[in-house]
């Protein structure tokens, strides 16, 4: 390489790569208990209150949901990437 800083940083990262991949070497897989216990740990335990909103992605078929159910239509619409990244 002719840029040494670049090739420093290289070593560096197969340096740590290779020292992560040493250590995590002997974890193995958790056992079927261990996964058990994981799962139920970071399962969410009920559905939030926008999860039990009936949304709907067909807006003529909503409208005719909420004309008869005589519910008001919530829309959201906007421009540009859903989580702000613009």
């Amino acid at each position: 390489m002719k840029n040494p800083t670049a090739a420093l940083v290289l070593t560096a990262a197969l340096v740590l790569t290779a020292t992560v991949s040493a250590q995590r070497s002997d974890v193995g897989p958790p056992s079927d208990a261990r996964f058990l216990k994981l799962h139920a740990d970071l399962s969410p335990k009920k559905k939030g209150k926008w999860e039990q909103i009936p949304w709907s992605v067909d807006l003529l078929a909503a409208r005719r949901r909420a004309v008869k159910e005589k519910k008001p239509l919530f829309m959201w619409s906007m421009n540009g990437h859903p989580l702000g990244c613009v």
